[in-house]
């Protein structure tokens, strides 16, 4: 058993913890100042279940595509501990952890948007935003499958992408494929 490798390991799930939280509340803060003209946080307090159903696949839909910030990181903080140096690579692979996330999280936050966009766009006899906003469940309901839906095509991209964001390391893995 490596102790530096299971460090390693508890400082890669202690950042994914807190990239978790961070995200889902960034991402949430996003949404709700996307849409300032309604309040949200009031409608949710009121008992609001389309709201809540339609926020709620937003924020999944968006945690499913910022979970692969998270991969790279933990490459990056792993190897930082198997290939140990100086003051200047840990703040290089932080600027790289920093740039995934961004990179991820603007990619994730966009795609989301674009297809609640198409989806209105697609469905013009129906205007999802106002029967979400008078509690149409239903509604909220097919609109939350369409979205997680989307999300879930769009993750293979995303995943493609934030593999492609990870430098080539020289670690001493043997990569077979």
């Amino acid at each position: 058993m490596d102790v530096s490798s299971i460090l390693a390991g508890l400082v890669a799930f202690a950042v994914s913890v807190f990239a978790a939280v961070l995200l889902v509340f960034v991402t949430y803060r996003l949404n709700t100042m996307v849409t300032r003209r309604v309040d949200e946080e009031q409608l949710l307090l009121s008992g609001n279940h389309s709201v809540a159903v339609a926020l709620g696949a937003i924020v999944l839909s968006q945690a499913i595509l910022l979970r692969h910030a998270v991969f790279p990181t933990m490459v990056m903080v792993r190897d930082l501990f198997v290939r140990p140096g100086g003051p200047g690579r840990v703040l290089l692979v932080a600027g790289q952890c920093l740039l995934f996330f961004l990179v991820i999280g603007i990619l994730s936050f966009g795609s989301v948007a674009i297809a609640t966009w198409l989806f209105s766009r697609m469905t013009r006899a129906i205007p999802e935003r106002e029967e979400i906003l008078k509690g149409n469940l239903s509604l909220a309901i097919f609109f939350a499958f369409v979205l997680v839906g989307i999300a879930l095509i769009i993750n293979e991209g995303i995943a493609d992408l934030a593999r492609s964001l990870i430098p080539e390391l020289r670690n001493g893995v043997l990569r077979i494929g």
